[in-house]
């Protein structure tokens, strides 16, 4: 027999309503978790779209595109076909196929779907244009890294500079370290024999000197394993050897000795950006150094080495053999330049008068206010005929001339002289903007090269997307109004290897009797086709 108390009975009563209570507390708190944050989420769509392949799969502005697949039909009232981004009209459905018309400005790129927010990626589409990739220019493997600039020799040939250390996988072992000359074709001239170049550093520049060498400027020390009194700027031969001299001396035991020195006796403490070359052969260097050097020997031409250091801020000017030119904005008394400009210098070209219009982060040329563009005189003073008010808000990173004088500016301002103006501009001879060119809204980000095109056009390039709301992807090309160049946009745009878009071109010169252009840079990619850091474009 089995006894229960009375205290058993209260205990099993009480333990059994505390668990009651505490069942309808949690039950309580669980009404009070919050909004299921998948709730909303869209069901998938009932669609599929062939990625393969459109028919055709490359075509003209307003042509018909087929694209096939399943669940057209089904979302009939709520589907657009986007073309690089750009809205193409829909002309008809079926459950399995949909023919659309290519928009105006439409440009290659992949064909999209789009139901509501949801996007589906179709395939890859070219768009005809007036202006096209040469595909038959040898720049598919190209450079495997940065091209800074590009020089056209008078045989045909071009010098390219940059941060690269091969191209077109050379098979040289030594490969080609920052520099190397290439063919009307792009193809590598294993002539040029630079040996071990720049094995650091880098180069931003380089011009022809009246004598057919090449001046090349950067931030280096070291050319092809020599050291000693090179600086960030040399001389080289068409050969790739260092332009050198022999040097006679007397050592500290008496003894005569000859030592292989630069023929160049120039060199600077920060980066060179770049170098103009005078009709007389003196050179204007500018960027972001404060002193030009020299090295001799000391005393009476004994083996002790003597380095000469003058003060000559962002800008001087050299002769032939690197001898500073102490005529040319300098301080006799104080033996040093005057004070120049407060800021480094990021671009720079010579007119055909011999006067430089120079761009950079300064605000005042020789104490003078001049807010990031400035012209200085044959003798190095500030051209006071230059007027541009308060200038741009912010950066100048390209300038260029333009035709009667005038000046093609671009950077990342959005005002010059308190006038609202995007990015780009061009400038008259008194340094006025010139009101007929208007490109609008223009670029959603910084244009970083402007450069007019041997037909009068314009090409813009930078890290934007859209140009007066159309997709461009760093590439457009507008009228000398400033407006896009219709069927000229047809290119869809630049990619690069890391997926991280940025400032694409770094230099263009015109070819082909102004037929053609090829530009350099940091992509790898244009218009559908891979292009490493340089193309040739036609129109």
């Amino acid at each position: 027999m089995i006894f229960i108390s009375k205290y058993n009975i209260v205990q099993f009563l009480s333990a059994a309503s505390i668990a009651f209570i505490c069942s309808l507390t949690a039950c309580k708190k669980n009404e009070n978790i919050g909004k299921d944050p998948y709730g909303d989420a869209k069901p998938p769509l009932d669609l599929k779209v062939n990625a393969v392949a459109s028919s055709p799969v490359q075509g003209d502005i307003a042509s018909t595109v087929t694209l096939t697949g399943s669940g057209f039909l089904k979302y009939k009232t709520a589907l657009s076909i986007l073309f690089n981004g750009e809205k193409g009209e829909v002309l008809s459905l079926s459950d399995t196929e949909a023919k659309v018309k290519v928009p105006e400005w439409a440009s290659s790129g992949v064909i999209t779907v789009m139901v509501g927010a949801q996007i589906l990626p179709g395939p890859k589409f070219r768009v005809n244009g007036n202006t096209k990739t040469d595909k038959t220019f040898n720049s598919y493997v190209g450079a495997n890294e940065d091209i800074n600039n590009i020089t056209a020799l008078p045989d045909g040939r071009m010098l390219i500079v940059g941060n690269f250390t091969d191209y077109n996988n050379s098979g040289i072992r030594s490969g080609y370290s920052k520099l190397a000359i290439i063919s009307a074709e792009g193809t590598l001239d294993k002539s040029f024999k630079p040996g071990k170049g720049i094995p650091s550093g880098s180069l931003a520049k380089a011009a022809l000197l009246l004598d057919g060498k090449i001046l090349i400027g950067g931030q280096f020390n070291t050319y092809n394993n020599k050291k000693d009194r090179i600086g960030n700027i040399g001389k080289i031969s068409l050969s790739g050897a260092m332009d050198s001299t022999i040097y006679s001396f007397i050592d500290r035991s008496g003894e005569p000795k000859k030592d292989t020195v630069p023929s160049f006796g120039a060199f600077f403490d920060g980066p060179v950006t770049e170098m103009m070359v005078q009709p007389d052969g003196n050179i204007i260097v500018a960027g972001a150094f404060k002193y030009y050097m020299t090295k001799r020997y000391y005393p009476n031409q004994k083996d002790t080495i003597i380095t000469d250091s003058v003060i000559v801020n962002n800008i001087a000017r050299i002769k032939p053999d690197g001898a500073l030119d102490k005529t040319y904005n300098f301080n006799q008394s104080a033996n040093r330049a005057n004070d120049n400009f407060n800021g480094y210098i990021y671009d720079a070209y010579m007119q055909a008068d011999g006067k430089i219009i120079v761009a950079g982060a300064f605000s005042s040329y020789n104490g003078e206010n001049t807010n990031r563009i400035a012209r200085i005189n044959t003798d190095g003073t500030l051209d006071k005929t230059f007027i541009t008010g308060s200038g741009p808000n912010d950066l100048i990173s390209s300038i260029q001339p333009y035709p009667n004088g005038q000046i093609l500016i671009s950077g990342s301002f959005s005002a010059f002289n308190g006038k609202a103006i995007a990015r780009v501009a061009i400038l008259n001879q008194n340094g006025n903007v010139e009101e007929r060119f208007n490109t609008g809204a223009g670029a959603d980000g910084a244009v970083t090269l402007a450069v007019r095109l041997g037909n009068g056009k314009i090409l813009l390039t930078g890290p934007f997307q859209k140009f007066n709301g159309i997709n461009r992807n760093g590439f457009a090309i507008v009228e000398p109004t400033g407006q896009l160049s219709a069927n000229n946009n047809t290119i869809g745009g630049f990619t690069f290897s890391d997926n991280r878009f940025r400032k694409p071109v770094f230099d263009v010169i015109n070819t082909d009797n102004g037929a053609a252009a090829i530009l350099v840079g940091g992509f790898n990619s244009l218009d559908l086709q891979q292009n490493n850091r340089l193309v040739k474009i036609t129109y």
